[in-house]
């Protein structure tokens, strides 16, 4: 990789940084669903599935979201992260985070403590 090369891929990790900042401003101090589940001692994937068969969250175009029943309430905020597919393009992925409100009514739903 010569210095050009390197330079172009620096310049993209820090515009990458940059609008991963800008997405994910006001997600600070949310907390997200993996590490209630590692509280819980189950998998993602099984939270995740549990609050769908509850109604909670849905999947829209691939992405789980809150239900119209609980999307505004502020539960939930959204977060992205970007990964590279196997063709080496750039994909974002969003993902809920759990307010301190969406936490509280989770701790009241599922009747678990979360710390």
């Amino acid at each position: 990789m010569n210095i050009d090369e390197k330079m172009q891929m620096y310049d993209s990790e820090l515009f990458i940084q940059e609008l991963l900042k800008k997405r994910n401003r006001g997600t600070e101090g949310c907390v997200n669903t993996s590490e209630i589940a590692r509280q819980m001692g189950i998998t993602t994937t099984d939270l995740n599935s549990f609050l769908q068969d509850m109604g909670i969250l849905c999947r829209r175009k691939g992405a789980l979201m809150p239900t119209t029943k609980y999307k505004g309430m502020g539960l939930v905020k959204i977060r992205s992260t970007f990964k590279f597919t196997s063709a080496g393009r750039v994909r974002e992925i969003v993902y809920p985070v759990w307010t301190k409100k969406g936490m509280a009514f989770l701790e009241r739903e599922l009747k678990i403590k979360i710390k």
